[in-house]
């Protein structure tokens, strides 16, 4: 894979969202800022991006990489068995900082650790959701760090040793981080966080219990 030189100061918006999705459809690793922290994201369904994402990263083998969206129509490409619990969560907190933990299927074992869920959310950001709907697709995501270090909410946080690492850093300015996601698995039943974030536990709980009430 030709590979794209880190680029930190595309000023013009159209000029950063074409070269992001230039550099996810030629297989290459993107930092990108979200709502929370800044990401490193990948095309999904190319089983060497998903592999280069854990090995940029660090990232243990058994830990599955979650999907961003841009629209909640892209769920029914790779999941099975949604609740209608699912659309109450997805019409109550997105776009925003609540990753869904759902049955998945068709998706590569490597992005799944081997499993049968995956994480999805539709961020609240509007840059990444234009590159997403540029795409066309969901993006592979996870922060901008290497495994056991802070999350990025800067590029300038991304560090030397990272950003060598990667195709192109898009800058986005300073997220809202340093909090990430919450990560709620509604797979199981009851349904359980399984990382808490800028979702309290306590308000989970309460719209899962009016949801059961109605």
């Amino acid at each position: 894979m030709k590979r794209h030189q880190p680029t930190n100061h595309l000023t013009e918006p159209q000029g950063k969202i074409k070269k992001a999705v230039q550099c996810l459809k030629s297989g290459g690793i993107v930092a990108i800022p979200t709502d929370t922290v800044y990401g490193l994201g990948a095309d999904p369904f190319n089983p060497s991006a998903v592999q280069k994402l854990y090995t940029v990263k660090g990232r243990p083998d058994g830990n599955p990489i979650p999907l961003v969206l841009s629209s909640v129509s892209d769920i029914h490409r790779f999941s099975r068995n949604l609740p209608d619990f699912f659309f109450h969560l997805t019409d109550r907190f997105w776009p925003g900082g609540l990753t869904i933990v759902i049955e998945s299927k068709g998706l590569l074992p490597v992005l799944t650790a081997g499993g049968k869920t995956v994480g999805v959310r539709i961020p609240d950001n509007p840059l990444l959701l234009e590159i997403l709907q540029a795409f066309g697709g969901p993006m592979a995501i996870t922060s901008a760090n290497l495994s056991g270090e802070p999350p990025a909410t800067a590029v300038e946080e991304i560090g030397k040793e990272l950003g060598s690492r990667i195709d192109m850093i898009v800058d986005g300015g300073r997220t809202p981080g340093p909090i990430p996601s919450t990560v709620y698995d509604i797979s199981v039943s009851p349904p359980l966080v399984r990382r808490p974030g800028v979702i309290s536990e306590e308000t989970l709980a309460k719209e899962f219990a009016c949801y059961n009430k109605r």
